[in-house]
């Protein structure tokens, strides 16, 4: 990979747009679009044209030159990171079942274009970059048109029965004192034809998230609609926001109100939420000065359209220096999709499941070639395809006070707008 510079102009303009109107900008070459919904959602981001790809953490980034209107924040690399991405914990592990159909462990991309969409102070900042041979040129990406989007459900990675039973094996693990929480997921697999930028539109509409996206490459696509922030990294100081606690929403205000009390006030919920926000503070202080790592807010509630969330707030203050492979090492993947202890969790999940999660609880987001601004989610509520074939996963954090056949009708719920998105 060539080191040389990258050159980017900006230029800016006021006007009004709407998420939407970024929708129907999509063509048929590799892109990324960033589109999250809410309160702390402030940018809309779509890079077009792949320049330069960063397939390993521990490559050298290009030097940037900036010039014109600068925005504020500056997503030079977009993409995610697969939970099987990083290889620091692969010595501890059993080896890793083969993937249903290629796909990368790890894409990060720097695009020719990218438009930078300010919601507060609508604002379009918009980008031209020159440097190192285009990643993508010529390349037709995984989204195909035929007028519509078709999709039937192939299999499961579990049934029900198998799921309820592998609840059972890890309470078990937990009664030994091997383990006190797995994140247990499961898969679904369905065929598709047509255009999955409808089915993209789709999940936008039913279930609009704060960090919902969709990235197209040569050979694959992933659509995000996931609620879960993994970090943001913003004046030095870097922020967790693990879920943990999920209840169905209510058929009425009534039975809502609740639902909600209910999980708040939940002791099998909170000390979920309790022993993840433990692992992720502990993450932290790899990254973080000591003693700045500390609990901002436990737990709070979020409210999605299929479900509640218990939500809790972790940040500290980041030492100088650090690389995005040095970030990544110390806290990938997020505890709230392994478990604690971590590798412990960990070796259980690649005994249990099937299938390697791809994608899935992985990262997905944008950083600044310095680091100095990121942001990353969780990468769940999440689907991702080949050209015919979409898989998307689904689970939720097992301890002992779990009932099995419970944690799997939480799946259920959580897959939902999914499901009905691919059936519509």
């Amino acid at each position: 990979m060539s080191l040389e510079a990258i050159s980017e102009t900006w230029t800016a303009r006021s006007c009004r747009l709407k998420t939407v109107d970024f929708f129907d900008a999509l063509d048929q070459q590799p892109f990324a679009f960033l589109y999250g919904d809410g309160a702390e959602t402030r940018w809309i981001v779509l890079g077009e044209e792949p320049l330069w790809l960063l397939e390993d953490l521990r490559q050298p980034l290009p030097r940037f030159t900036r010039s014109g209107t600068l925005p504020p924040v500056f997503p030079d690399l977009v993409g995610f990171m697969g939970y099987e991405g990083e290889s620091r914990y692969t010595p501890f592990l059993a080896p890793q079942a083969p993937k249903p159909f290629p796909f990368p462990d790890c894409h990060l991309a720097i695009y020719r274009k990218l438009r930078l969409y300010d919601r507060e102070t609508e604002t379009l900042y918009e980008a031209r970059r020159e440097g190192p041979q285009a990643a993508g040129d010529g390349l037709r990406n995984a989204l195909r048109e035929d007028g519509g989007f078709r999709a039937r459900k192939v299999g499961d990675s579990d049934t029900a029965k198998q799921y309820v039973a592998k609840v059972e094996q890890i309470r078990h693990e937990i009664a030994m004192g091997n383990v006190y929480q797995v994140n247990l997921t499961r898969q679904e697999r369905w065929a598709f034809r047509g255009d999955l930028r409808l089915f993209a539109r789709r999940l936008f509409d039913a279930n609009p998230a704060p960090h919902s996206a969709f990235i197209a490459g040569p050979d694959f696509s992933v659509v995000s609609s996931s609620p879960e922030r993994f970090f943001r990294i913003a004046e030095g100081r870097i922020l967790a926001s693990p879920i943990k606690g999920t209840a169905a929403r209510g058929e009425n205000a009534v039975a809502d109100a609740l639902l909600k009390r209910n999980l708040l006030s939940s002791p099998k919920d909170r000390a979920e939420l309790a022993m993840i926000t433990d692992l992720m503070r502990n993450d932290l202080t790899k990254v973080c000065q000591i003693p700045s790592v500390r609990v901002e807010v436990f737990p709070r509630l979020e409210t999605y359209p299929n479900v509640h969330h218990l939500v809790a707030d972790v940040s500290g203050e980041l030492v100088p220096g650090l690389t995005l492979d040095a970030l990544f090492a110390a806290l990938f993947p997020g505890g709230s999709v392994t478990g604690c202890p971590k590798i412990t969790a960990m070796r259980l999940i690649r005994e249990l499941e099937p299938l390697p999660r791809m994608v899935y609880t992985g990262a997905l987001g944008w950083c600044s070639h310095d680091l100095a601004q990121a942001e990353f989610n969780i990468c769940i509520r999440t689907a991702w395809a080949s050209a015919e074939d979409l898989l998307f996963g689904v689970g939720g954090g097992v301890v002992w006070d779990s009932e099995p056949q419970a944690e799997y009708l939480e799946t259920v719920h959580k897959g939902s707008s999914i499901v009905r998105c691919l059936n519509s």
